[in-house]
């Protein structure tokens, strides 16, 4: 509610300015419950699927890790 409340209010004041969310990639609430195991630290507060949905948000970015 807070991403999608925020966007709202700067898209009002800027119309033309690009937004993104800059969270980590976890899954959420939205995601199917076999991927939340893969998250590093289980439920994290953020649900990246659904927050990247909000119609403001015009980007998705994300953090890749290679492993080693």
């Amino acid at each position: 509610r807070w991403v999608a409340e925020m966007a709202a209010y700067l898209k009002s004041i800027d119309s033309k300015h690009l937004l993104e969310i800059g969270l980590e990639g976890f899954y959420g609430g939205s995601s199917m419950p076999d991927r939340k195991q893969f998250n590093p630290d289980g439920e994290v507060g953020t649900d990246f699927l659904a927050n990247n949905q909000v119609p403001e948000i015009d980007f998705a970015t994300i953090h890749a890790y290679s492993d080693q």
